[in-house]
């Protein structure tokens, strides 16, 4: 399986990428924001195999070791939002950050609020991406809510991470949308926060994140996987899964220690 396939980034120009849009962008984050917005994702192939893996995180976390990677998120710091939910996807990274002028200013005065994105963010997106939200700091508002859970649902985004707050959790657990937050708040990020990066590197539960990095979460928490090796990386897992299943039915079976030790050694459990 190859990392990338024929998924590989267009050469044209941001300008002429963001221009084949046409109307369908609501000119929501300002141009000079946007780092980029084709890049490479990886093939459906490796995606399944990362799905396949019924310990998902962990499982991958042990093989990561091996390559020199340590990007576990662990589910204390950013928990899954509903029991059981698991995502695997290519990351489309957005920074937040608090909105230098004051939301109180904004209202009195009638000026136009810093904006977060809306509706543009996901239609930069494709199917089957994760949306990975930095915002450190931003701890008593909402980086996300309802309508835009609706918006990414409906596009097929295969879920979300946000280092910041949530809000409307009743709604996207109702929708079954594959979430990851730091804490919950019912107050409105609106007037408060403002997109300042779309799809540059983001900092999330201190582990880097570059624009798609595959995005592993389960209920343990949250596992990265660097696209160029993500092909060696399932091949692995996939080949540690087999022998765990194999183990595990030896032990059912009354299989001694000598025998266990030799489908997998001790000091591998």
């Amino acid at each position: 399986m190859s990392a990338a396939g024929g998924n590989q980034p267009a050469t044209a120009s941001l300008d002429t990428q963001l221009d084949a849009y046409g109307d369908r962008l609501l000119g929501l984050i300002p141009r000079a924001r946007i780092r980029v917005v084709e890049f490479a994702r990886p093939d459906a192939a490796i995606i399944a195999g990362f799905l396949a893996l019924p310990d998902l995180t962990s499982t991958v976390a042990d093989i990561l070791d091996g390559f020199g990677y340590d990007t576990a998120i662990p589910a204390s710091e950013l928990p899954p939002l509903a029991e059981g939910q698991r995502m695997v996807g290519p990351a489309v990274t957005i920074r937040h950050a608090p909105a230098r002028v004051s939301s109180g200013f904004n209202i009195a005065q009638g000026t136009k609020p810093p904006q977060l994105g809306g509706r543009d963010q996901v239609t930069l997106c494709r199917r089957g991406d994760v949306m990975v939200i930095e915002a450190h700091g931003i701890r008593d508002a909402s980086n996300f809510g309802g309508l835009m859970a609706t918006s990414v649902k409906e596009a097929g985004i295969a879920g979300l991470v946000v280092d910041g707050c949530v809000r409307d959790v009743a709604n996207m657990r109702a929708m079954q949308l594959p979430v990851w937050a730091r804490g919950v708040t019912p107050r409105t990020g609106k007037h408060r926060i403002e997109l300042v990066e779309f799809n540059g590197p983001v900092d999330i539960g201190g582990v880097q994140i570059q624009p798609g990095d595959l995005v592993l979460g389960d209920s343990d928490g949250l596992i990265v996987v660097p696209l160029a090796i993500a092909a060696a990386v399932v091949e692995r897992a996939t080949a540690a899964t087999r022998r765990e299943e194999t183990l595990v039915a030896a032990i059912a079976k009354g299989a001694t220690p000598q025998e266990t030790a030799q489908i997998l050694p001790p000091d591998k459990w």
